[in-house]
């Protein structure tokens, strides 16, 4: 490979902190939220004009329900809005039971009102790409804006970047799996009449089929693998928190490398692509898409899994549902047993660092619950209470008494459950 020589230079430093948070996805933002609500002086970059992530830009806005810790904190605020609702008729398919759904630009403010009100300081239209190293430890970040390149020093980082983009440059080891699961465009089609659609469909689930016979017969055409009996993804739909608007989850390209700009490029162009040729099929086979149209896609596409930090514990998904770890830290739903453990948080070789959000430690099978939205939210919020309690002691984020922890995010409002499963629950 051809390459040329960067000539060093000297960068200024634009701030320093006590934590940086790296990426606004609700994992950066749950981080932020709590590690401010616990003095410390934190600031929260973030590549784009808005927070929330896939869950706000990226049109994930049907996800599983927002019910323990800052997951039930949000939810208030959603349905003080009148934007958190129940999805109905979704089909008997396992995989998406019990979704709701939310107004991304309501979810957008909120979060930006959560994090201004915690006293966070924030820095949009900012990338971080690269980390300091402080002897041996990650010491801060370097970030590059419109007005070029600068340092933030920090006493401790939390990778919340989805990716583990700032992991992965302070030399952290990862894993990314050969066979990544697909990606998918969302987007928001309004102008539907739903109650002629279901009369069709009987359920917003056999969508699926609906298109997998129009590609098995030849009316539509996809450079994709339709799945129209497994698991999400595919072409679904579901209904959202206005009548006539529906969130089509429009297809999915499998063999993309997320972290591949050449991948990424094909998957934005190609789904873009699918998209527009599967509203235009509904709009011709489907009763009541006659005056159906595209309001809007979303920012990228939805990209599942990458980097997973390899951290102090990496659970399989069986140990997230069944396992009672002593070091819970963070109970997404408070209806379901899924669990996760400190050390999926903590990396294995190197200090000054907490991550959260799908770049977390686990093993690969654990990834298709463990990257949802709520589970973002909670492994932020236990990743965020964590930095603060270990800058306020002193200590790295390894050398933490767990119970401490636990015990701070039982006051919270987190349920982390039953007290065998908790190994500081010391109220």
């Amino acid at each position: 490979m051809d390459v040329v020589i960067e000539d060093k230079r000297t960068i200024p430093v634009y701030d320093e902190v006590d934590i940086v948070v790296c990426g606004g996805g609700v994992a950066g933002v749950a981080a932020a939220v709590c590690a401010a609500r616990h003095g410390a002086r934190v600031i929260l970059v973030e590549r784009y004009g808005y927070l929330g992530g896939l869950a706000t830009g990226g049109l994930v806005i049907t996800v599983p329900p927002l019910d323990n810790g800052i997951n039930a904190e949000v939810r208030r605020r959603l349905e003080a809005a009148r934007t958190y609702q129940e999805c109905a008729n979704l089909g008997d398919d396992p995989s998406v039971d019990g979704l709701i759904a939310v107004d991304p630009e309501i979810l957008k403010f909120e979060l930006l009102t959560l994090l201004l009100d915690s006293g966070s300081g924030l820095l949009l239209h900012t990338a971080v790409v690269g980390s300091l190293d402080d002897e041996g430890r990650v010491g801060g970040v370097i970030i590059e804006s419109k007005a070029g390149r600068a340092a933030i020093r920090a006493r401790l980082v939390i990778d919340t970047s989805g990716d583990g983009d700032l992991a992965a440059a302070a030399g952290a080891a990862c894993d990314l799996d050969e066979r990544p699961l697909p990606v998918t465009l969302m987007s928001t089609v309004v102008g539907v009449d739903a109650e002629r659609a279901l009369a069709q469909l009987g359920s917003w689930g056999n969508l699926r089929n609906l298109v997998a016979a129009a590609v098995e017969a030849g009316e539509l055409s996809f450079d994709l693998e339709v799945r129209s009996r497994e698991w999400a993804p595919g072409v679904f739909a579901a209904e959202l928190c206005y009548p006539g608007q529906i969130n089509l989850w429009s297809g999915s390209l499998f063999g993309i490398n997320g972290i591949d700009p050449d991948d990424l490029t094909r998957a934005e162009i190609v789904t873009r692509q699918h998209t527009m040729r599967l509203v235009a099929f509904l709009r011709e086979r489907l009763a009541g898409f006659e005056h159906a149209r595209l309001e809007c896609t979303a920012t990228q596409v939805g990209v599942r899994g990458t980097r997973r930090i390899t951290g102090l514990a990496s659970p399989s998904l069986k140990e997230v549902f069944a396992t009672p770890f002593a070091d819970t830290v963070a109970k997404p739903y408070a209806s379901r047993k899924m669990r996760i453990p400190y050390g999926s948080l903590v990396p294995r070789d190197l200090d000054g660092l907490l991550f959260a959000g799908r770049c977390m430690s686990a093993a690969p099978d654990a990834m298709v619950q463990l990257r949802l939205i709520p589970v973002c939210f909670a492994t932020g919020q236990a990743a965020g209470t964590a930095a603060a309690l270990a800058v306020a002691g002193g200590v790295a984020p390894r050398d933490l008494d767990v119970g401490r922890i636990q015990n701070d995010l039982l006051g919270q409002g987190m349920e982390l459950g039953p007290p065998a499963a908790v190994a500081g629950e010391r109220r």
